[in-house]
């Protein structure tokens, strides 16, 4: 195991995007096609940043419906809500017209009874789900089969499958793809402005161009990971007893499925659906990685500490689920003490949808924020470099009350030229359990959009953490509150 100084100073010496660009692969050496894509010079990327859920899903549905060959998703969640179903409809319907369609979710990230007829629903209409099956036994395709996963630790359960692709018609001139951190469900396309918690913050960059068959090659080989793991269970294999069903039902007709939805919502999304939001597409040099852990594969990580090491003037980081890993910490300490600019938001307890993970986080804004007593740091303070940490709020300094829920977003400007946005979350799961995937470009006005969406907006819903707050975080004295960090220690240490 490389030690945190050596694995900093690694990443601090070569470039992410340029000639002198080297990552540590997988030490297993086996692992077939890498994480590690290559880079994509301007002509064979076009970046454009959406501004939000309400635009990522007129931007989804718009790309759905002129589908002509070929539909892949991949979400962690994929809800059976009033977005979700809807865009469970044009999946159908595109299958009905031929198409290939093909959707991954993680087994154990999507327990709503709705949902899992809504899997039904599409499975019996032909649409292939990996990460379902029928009354809730996707469980048994999670058992390891040694000759297939011979990795010891490949198999555990713990590592779950975190990526978020959206690829249409992949393969042809008319490919396109979403990339980011946005889930399929209510709260990540905002679609209900009355409820704070589900009304959240996400990032998602829009992709054409030669890019995208990198996202092809990463979505197609994690399918057939599935489908291999159930063709060699054998008699087991629950594919075998789908293709046998959907025979029957289309002799039968199909088995009818009610969904309960609210006729508000199902308006809102139809408003959502129809907007057309401006996209200024850049060409820019890009670079698509996946990070799986399970293959001892670090890309994503290693991406996010050559982007802190090689700042020059400013960092800017927007994370759901901030637990920074020492090689982390060690980056944003590096980095201020080079005089750049570092400024972190994540979400505050109140805000996090897993509260715990804000409190465990929290453990570290002490010693992060101590930075700025060294000398190298008070020789900048001219400059106004330093180490801020902020956290989300979900309330503007002047609404009467909070408006917006979880910040979920994970991205990060440097330099207001380069720029990373995707699933991973700087935390433990992210490092060592989640499947991640991640898009890294260059290109100044690409990256002065989400800078200006950092500096505008987000900062504008969060409050900066004080040293006197780092101090209570670390050692508070509130009984419940020190239980509920002991409860979310726990599980950072388990990892």
């Amino acid at each position: 195991m490389v030690g945190t100084a050596a694995f900093v100073e690694e990443s601090r010496s070569t470039s992410l995007l340029g000639d002198d660009s080297v990552f540590s692969g997988s030490p297993l050496g086996d692992v077939g096609l890498s994480g590690l894509f290559p880079v994509r010079s301007p002509q064979g990327c076009q970046v454009a940043v959406l501004a939000g859920g309400e635009d990522s899903f007129a931007v989804r549905m718009q790309s759905l419906k002129r589908a002509k060959k070929s539909i892949r998703v991949q979400a962690l969640v994929f809800k059976g809500d009033e977005a979700g179903l809807r865009i469970a409809e044009v999946l159908k319907h595109k299958k009905a017209e031929g198409l290939d369609v093909r959707v991954i979710v993680d087994a154990f990230s999507n327990p709503w009874l709705q949902t899992q007829w809504m899997f039904f629903d599409l499975k019996q209409h032909g649409v292939e789900v990996e990460g379902y099956e029928a009354l809730a036994l996707q469980w048994l395709n999670e058992l390891p089969i040694p000759k297939l996963v011979p990795h010891a630790d490949a198999g555990d359960p713990n590592r779950r499958y975190h990526e978020k692709m959206w690829i249409i018609d992949g393969g042809t001139d008319a490919a396109v793809a979403v990339v980011g951190g946005l889930n399929v469900g209510n709260e990540y396309f905002r679609v209900d402005p009355s409820d704070p918690d589900a009304y959240w913050r996400d990032q998602d960059v829009l992709v054409t161009g030669d890019i995208v068959a990198d996202l092809v090659a990463a979505f197609d080989r994690n399918f057939d990971h599935f489908v291999g793991i159930k063709r060699a269970k054998g008699l087991l294999n629950t594919n075998l007893y789908w293709d046998a069903t959907r025979t029957v039902l289309d002799k039968t007709g199909k088995v009818p499925v009610h969904f309960k939805t609210d006729p508000a919502l199902v308006a809102r999304v139809a408003a959502l659906e129809a907007g057309a939001p401006r996209l200024d597409y850049r060409p820019a040099t890009c670079r698509f990685l996946q990070s799986r852990p399970r293959l001892k594969e670090t890309y994503i990580e290693q991406a996010y500490l050559k982007l802190v090491e090689r700042a020059r003037d400013e960092v800017l980081i927007a994370n759901a689920y901030f637990v920074p890993t020492p090689a982390m910490r060690r980056a944003l300490e590096d980095a201020a003490k080079r005089c750049v600019s570092v400024k972190v938001i994540s979400n505050s307890p109140q805000t996090n949808d897993l509260p715990e993970i804000s409190m465990v986080g929290r453990g570290y804004y002490e010693t992060l924020l101590a930075v700025n007593d060294s000398p190298q740091v008070a020789q900048c303070r001219a400059q106004g470099a330093a180490l801020r940490i902020y956290e989300w709020v979900g309330q503007a300094p002047e609404e009467a009350e909070r408006r917006q829920g979880t910040m979920h977003s994970k991205y990060a400007v440097v330099d207001g030229v380069r720029s990373l946005v995707g699933s991973y979350n700087l935390d433990p799961r992210s490092e060592k359990l989640n499947s991640e995937t991640a898009l890294v470009f260059e290109e100044r006005a690409l990256s002065a959009q989400l800078r200006k969406a950092f500096l505008e907006n987000d900062l504008r819903y969060s409050r900066e953490v004080t040293r006197e707050q780092a101090a209570t975080f670390a050692e508070p004295g509130d009984v419940v509150y020190r239980f509920r960090k002991t409860i979310g220690q726990f599980f950072e240490g388990s990892l």
